[in-house]
């Protein structure tokens, strides 16, 4: 992949855009940046091109398009919100589970977390939180616990709702013997639905259950979800995907199911819907290598399969993770991996791959 630089790009953008305003209307309105960011530079969307970072632009892909939110952590231990930063305190040997309040850098107030009191010996809360609209979400588990805590607080600490989710169940094997049986773990955030599903290795039982955080109303579906389909606008959920042994299972929210079998497929998916076509990569969260497919729902058939170029390292079984956009035609793939990190583009329709910049086992000296 060459390398331009970056200056003489941003040079040429106004250029391009004012000579021709009736055009620019015509053009796709959803990627505000055609920087795309890989470590220190970019990659140019519209020529396929690594750009050298000279000028930082005042926007990127990763940061500003509709797709934004699959690069960021749907949870943390700290959030800014109305002026407001939030931050988790937490001391066991104190029994002090807190999220305090600053503003301007100033002390506000604690938000004590709704722990048990006095705190089991073995307890330990793990807490967490995002931002809805303007008020604050605290996720809060414990393994020792049976069900999530989860509350919605305003800008003032004030408690507006909470919700409990279950995630363990408990069977008594023996007289006075409490066995537990963790099977939901929270799995992401699309829209104003945060969702929690069972594990494909830990779980007695398949589950997935949907929080809406606007109402705190919840959905129970009886199934497992290793992957999450967010409909055309990346604004809400459209269904979930479950896949197991190269075996898929498509669930939409319409009502609408599908199967199919990816040979040697990983069960995490990461997808995008356009039309009738989705989108998916494959991967296995603990082991290298990846796929990408497009699955027509119209016809119920497999449109493409790319050829994804792979890391190839044994050492990548520690983590894996791959992340999914689409830039006007053209679908991006980026791949971290424990060994190093990639990313792939390729053409929507055809699946052809246009680009590949990354880190890479050269197992065939090509």
């Amino acid at each position: 992949m060459k390398t331009l630089n970056l200056v003489f790009l941003v040079i040429l953008i106004p250029f391009f855009h004012c000579s021709n305003p009736a055009e620019k209307q015509n053009e796709y309105t959803d990627e505000c940046s055609m920087f795309f960011p890989y470590k220190d530079h970019y990659i140019n969307l519209e020529t396929n091109q690594e750009v050298e970072a000279d000028i930082i632009p005042a926007n990127d892909f990763k940061s500003c398009s509709k797709y934004a939110w699959r690069f960021r952590e749907p949870l943390s231990d700290s959030v800014y919100v109305n002026g407001r930063s939030f931050v988790v305190e937490k001391n066991r040997d104190k029994e002090q589970y807190l999220i305090n309040i600053y503003e301007n850098s100033e002390f506000v107030k604690s938000i004590i977390a709704p722990t048990e009191k006095p705190l089991p010996e073995v307890h330990d809360y793990s807490l967490y939180l995002t931002v809805f609209e303007k008020d604050v979400i605290l996720v809060m588990e414990d393994m020792y616990t049976t069900h999530y805590f989860i509350c919605k607080y305003n800008t003032d600490g004030e408690l507006l709702t909470r919700q409990d989710i279950e995630h363990t169940f408990i069977t008594h094997p023996e007289p006075n013997t409490n066995q537990h049986h963790r099977y939901l773990y929270f799995h992401g955030i699309v829209g104003q639905q945060m969702v929690f599903t069972s594990h494909i290795a830990f779980a007695e039982k398949d589950k997935t259950v949907v929080l809406n955080m606007k109402d705190f109303t919840v959905e129970e579906y009886e199934m497992r979800a290793t992957g999450l389909i967010a409909d055309e606008n990346e604004e809400k959920l459209a269904g979930f995907i479950d896949g197991d042994d190269g075996k898929f299972k498509i669930t939409m929210l319409d009502g609408r199911t599908f199967k199919f079998g990816i040979e040697y497929g990983g069960p995490a998916c990461n997808c995008i819907l356009k039309g009738d076509m989705l989108y998916i990569t494959d991967y296995h969260p603990i082991a290298t290598g990846s796929g990408l497919q497009c699955f027509n729902m119209k016809t119920g058939k497999m449109q493409w399969t790319a050829d994804v170029k792979q890391v190839m390292a044994s050492h990548s079984e520690y983590y894996n993770t791959v992340t999914l956009s689409m830039y006007k035609n053209k679908i991006i793939m980026e791949g971290v991996e424990a060994y190093g990190q990639y990313v792939q583009i390729f053409d929507a329709e055809t699946g052809e791959r246009l680009a590949c910049v990354g880190e890479f086992w050269d197992l065939e000296g090509e």
